[in-house]
């Protein structure tokens, strides 16, 4: 369950943090964006994800290879058989190369906050929250709030499938994780 990978990915989301958690100052509608310590996720990772973006009137796929460890957080994305983004987060700086074809918008720091939103402890992700935001876990379900509001919600269905449903911004992704040589996934 810890494996449960999570929106690592969808190079389309995610951010980062140095030792100790550091609160970001967010807009008042803005989803925070973590930058938390490689080593507050507390084990090591080798993941390879299959992702599915859906939004109002497209779907996208992508596959991810996700590599963690106490030191640093690696992601390599790879859309329509090419790679589109490599990213390397080392609790300090976050390296980000992208293919020129790769849509700008799609931010390495937003996938890495969502790949931290969905992987690593909620301790350490609510340490790092600005005032009036909260995260909560019940059984297989987090829920990020600001002031009460439910603004993502993440369901692990299974050891190695989770949904992040970004309520106020409109979109859904389904993560399918699987650890290298793996085939039953």
């Amino acid at each position: 369950m810890q494996r449960l990978i999570a929106c690592a990915a969808l190079a389309l989301v995610l951010a980062a943090c140095a030792s100790a958690p550091v609160r970001t100052p967010a807009a008042p509608r803005e989803t925070p964006q973590l930058r938390l310590a490689p080593s507050l996720l507390g084990h090591a990772l080798n993941l390879q994800q299959h992702l599915t973006l859906q939004a109002p009137g497209r779907e996208q796929q992508l596959d991810v290879l996700l590599e963690a460890d106490a030191r640093h957080v690696q992601l390599g994305v790879v859309a329509m058989g090419q790679v589109a983004a490599r990213l390397d987060w080392d609790g300090a700086t976050l390296t980000e190369e992208r293919a020129p074809w790769w849509p700008q918008a799609v931010s390495g720091a937003r996938i890495l906050s969502d790949l931290q939103l969905t992987l690593w402890p909620v301790a350490a992700i609510q340490a790092a929250l600005p005032a009036g935001w909260r995260l909560a876990e019940s059984g297989n379900v987090r829920t990020l709030t600001q002031d009460g509001e439910v603004v993502t919600v993440i369901t692990r269905s299974s050891a190695q499938v989770v949904e992040l449903d970004q309520r106020r911004e409109h979109f859904k992704l389904r993560i399918e994780s699987r650890e290298p040589g793996d085939a039953t996934s």
